[in-house]
């Protein structure tokens, strides 16, 4: 399945997200409806602009690893630099993420003494931008995608003319082990709950949400068996 299903897939459940919250910030009703859809739809929309960054990242890496694993040519990776250079989507998916996180930051902006009005304003930016961002960088998705298969088609060509490369060539050398990375998301998941505990609700933690703290704790675990999983395999080499 290619990048761009999986992307739009999410967009389906984020982008009525960001209406949904938007309609009940305009017909707020004093209730926490609308906290609490701000920060849920704020972190689908980091995940889902973070998810178009990581594959435009980790992709690069992908084609500088096939490259030297086999004489590919340049013209390759001087089409990828000239796709990133080119390419307005991934600063927008930059803003949009960080456009969502200040915008439900800012939710609560009048005990810092925050104009309500900064919120608003910011909220329908958040939409505008986070709603635009989407069919944009589904397109890059599409054109990157095209590619890496000529980049995979040449894969092939050179492999069944040459033969395949000796084991371990062109293998990504990421700085931390995939167990590292894996702990570091388990603790990460922590954060948007600590946040909302101890600046929200300024420690009261009996304030927050139950399913908050449910999906927090799940995706802590999640993290947590991965590294496990990831360090088993590691030592079995």
């Amino acid at each position: 399945m290619r990048m761009v299903t999986y992307y739009l897939g999410f967009a389906a459940i984020v982008a009525p997200a960001l209406l949904a919250t938007l309609v009940l910030g305009i017909f707020h009703d004093g209730t926490q409806r609308h906290t609490l859809a701000g920060l849920y739809t704020a972190i689908g929309c980091v995940a889902l602009n973070t998810l178009f960054i990581l594959f435009m990242i980790v992709t690069g890496r992908v084609l500088k690893a096939a490259m030297n694993a086999r004489p590919l040519g340049d013209e390759f990776l001087a089409e990828l630099n000239d796709f990133f250079a080119r390419k307005a989507a991934y600063p927008m998916a930059i803003l949009a993420a960080t456009l969502a996180v200040a915008t439900a930051v800012l939710g609560h902006g009048r005990f810092i003494g925050v104009p309500l009005g900064v919120h608003i304003v910011l909220g329908l930016v958040t939409v505008v931008v986070n709603l635009l961002g989407i069919p944009a960088c589904a397109r890059v998705l599409r054109e990157n995608q095209r590619l890496l298969d000529r980049v995979a088609g040449e894969l092939d060509r050179l492999d069944l003319s040459e033969g395949p490369p000796p084991e371990g060539t062109g293998e990504i050398d990421w700085k931390y082990g995939p167990r590292t990375r894996w702990l570091i998301f388990a603790l990460s998941a922590w954060l948007p709950y600590l946040y909302w505990a101890l600046v929200v609700w300024r420690g009261q933690f009996a304030r927050v949400p139950t399913t908050f703290l449910v999906f927090t704790a799940l995706a802590s675990l999640a993290g947590l068996l991965a590294a496990g999983r990831a360090s088993g395999v590691t030592g079995q080499r």
